[in-house]
């Protein structure tokens, strides 16, 4: 696609095969990006760019766009991409797009190129079948793109390796850390499904995703992550964790993943993963992390025992993704099956009726059961007689089991239910804990 703006600029993706786009892309966003860090973090920037440009599992030249500047050489200016990726909701598929590393060169900022390239990515996303966006980015910036902050992210817990007692001279561990292979996948796809169907929103990570992330990345550049699988004495696996490399100096550890699989628990695990990992990480980085920052979504065992470590801390959430949903009757009729299965069994079992959602100014959609069954969504518009309304972006903070209709009332009056209303949203949208780290 190639699309003429003003003052001679121009849109296009690196599809368009001009050779200067892709040998300049790494240096913008390490410039943008990254100003004011040290070169080796700039070059970690360079690593990640050039790897979504080649040989990553899911990106094409067609998912990066950039805007030149044609009086200026063919200046390089602004640029954003998506990462196509799969995403589930409960058990359902979902297909997602994840925009990512968006930047504008100081000179040109204030001339709306953030908008144009996210009207390019949300058609390219569109014509790929994503049902959802998300975007980690700069808190509120994306709220005027259609977005909204609707699932945890980023640093949950935090646990202090260096609190850990020093093992006498005789001890013998009965777990290691070791490295993934591409001979783990199985095990790791195997738990990864096993767990998702205690969250709602997780990663549906393939097998090539997977290898990617094991052996794709260059080491000690983020997003490279490290994958150690727990072992037993006699070498099979129970678990696995899930270490990010850090762009700065590793005073810290960042633990995206830990899963145990069914052979084992997280209350026998977690201690002797703990230790194995400061032996690991003092090898690995030459003196042993202060601290691990654990994500959002694991296990609540982890966190039970974090609490009650000495220096252990569970913080309450300060982050989250942003998520854009862009046809709320496709996604709603995507999700159903998960919808149907909540009705089963609750207080609106074998409900028969309608519920009628506003968005205030955006209309509405109407949602009908039929015993207990979901058998039409429909858009709505006018000044209907609602059941409930919701500011558009809030409602998916209910959908995605980020917040409850109670919960947001309470901060603000737009957002209300009638009796029954309130009722059936709770039954259909639960708030629920999810698990979503991302392909990058």
């Amino acid at each position: 696609m190639q699309q003429q703006l003003t003052d001679g600029l121009v849109l296009r993706s690196l599809s368009e095969g001009h050779l200067s786009d892709r040998e300049r892309l790494p240096d913008l966003y390490a410039a943008i990006n990254t100003e004011g860090e040290s070169e080796r973090v700039k070059d970690g920037m360079r690593h990640w760019t050039r790897s979504l440009m080649d040989g990553h599992p899911t990106v094409t030249p067609d998912d990066i766009f950039v805007v030149v500047d044609t009086a200026q050489d063919d200046l390089l200016v602004s640029a954003t991409l998506l990462i196509p990726q799969t995403w589930r909701y409960g058990d359902i598929l979902l297909p997602a797009g994840r925009p990512e590393l968006v930047a504008t060169h100081w000179d040109y900022r204030g001339r709306g190129l953030v908008r144009v390239l996210f009207d390019a990515v949300h058609e390219r996303s569109a014509a790929l079948g994503h049902l959802v966006q998300g975007i980690t980015g700069i808190p509120h910036f994306y709220r005027k793109l259609g977005y909204t902050m609707a699932v945890d992210l980023d640093d949950h817990a935090v646990y202090h390796l260096s609190a850990l007692p020093t093992p006498p001279a005789d001890y013998i561990p009965n777990l290691v850390l070791r490295a993934a292979t591409p001979e783990d996948i199985p095990d790791i796809l195997d738990w990864n499904a096993r767990f998702a169907r205690e969250r709602l929103v997780s990663d549906a990570f393939t097998a090539a995703d997977l290898h990617y992330e094991i052996t794709g990345r260059e080491r000690g550049y983020y997003p490279h992550t490290e994958y150690l699988m727990m072992a037993a004495t006699d070498g099979s696996t129970i678990g696995y964790l899930v270490v990010l490399d850090s762009l700065r100096e590793p005073y810290y550890l960042r633990c995206v993943s830990y899963v145990v699989g069914p052979n084992a628990s997280y209350l026998a695990a977690f201690d002797a993963s703990m230790h194995a990992l400061k032996v690991w990480a003092t090898a690995r980085y030459e003196h042993c992390p202060e601290m691990v920052y654990f994500y959002p979504g694991l296990h609540e065992t982890i966190d039970q025992l974090i609490d009650h470590s000495p220096g252990g801390l569970v913080s309450p959430r300060k982050y989250a993704w942003y998520m854009r949903v862009p046809d709320v009757v496709k996604f709603l009729k995507t999700i159903t099956p998960v919808l149907e299965r909540r009705i089963e069994g609750s207080g609106a079992h074998r409900c028969t009726g309608e519920l009628r959602i506003g968005f205030y100014t955006l209309g509405g959609v109407r949602i009908r059961f039929d015993g207990g069954r979901i058998s039409d969504i429909t858009l709505i518009s006018g000044k209907d007689d609602y059941d409930a309304e919701f500011p558009w972006e809030l409602f998916w903070n209910l959908v995605l089991g980020y917040r409850t209709v109670d919960e947001m009332g309470r901060v603000l009056p737009d957002v209300y239910a009638k009796a029954k209303a309130a009722v059936l949203l709770s039954i259909l949208f639960p708030k629920q804990p999810s698990w979503l780290r991302g392909l990058a």
